[in-house]
């Protein structure tokens, strides 16, 4: 859990940043957006939504639920609106791997 609120803590600290005006604050806080959105679909093309990772993102969603809607507003209002698609995509991807029924082996 405290992971989680860590995590929710620094994504929205990022879209304030993206949000602040300073230049250098701006493209930093862009950078780190682009590059963690990069990690987010190398993870999910390897299959690293399995198992405890699922379970976790199914059981603390409302954490991370509204710092990913906030996430997606800052990239929108600032212009970034590609990388606002692309984090709404392997976000909504993931999210499918995650509340997937497990198959079950006959």
């Amino acid at each position: 859990m405290t992971k989680k609120l860590i995590s929710a803590l620094i994504s929205t600290m990022f879209s304030f940043a993206l949000l602040s005006g300073i230049d250098t604050l701006h493209q930093f806080a862009f950078y780190v957006t682009a590059v963690m959105n990069g990690c987010a679909w190398l993870a999910l093309f390897c299959g690293s939504v399995k198992d405890d990772v699922a379970a976790g993102l199914r059981s603390y969603l409302w954490i991370s639920l509204p710092s990913s809607a906030f996430s997606l507003y800052a990239m929108i209002f600032t212009g970034h609106t590609v990388l606002a698609a692309s984090s709404f995509m392997v976000t909504f991807f993931i999210l499918i791997l995650a509340f997937k029924k497990p198959e079950v082996a006959a």
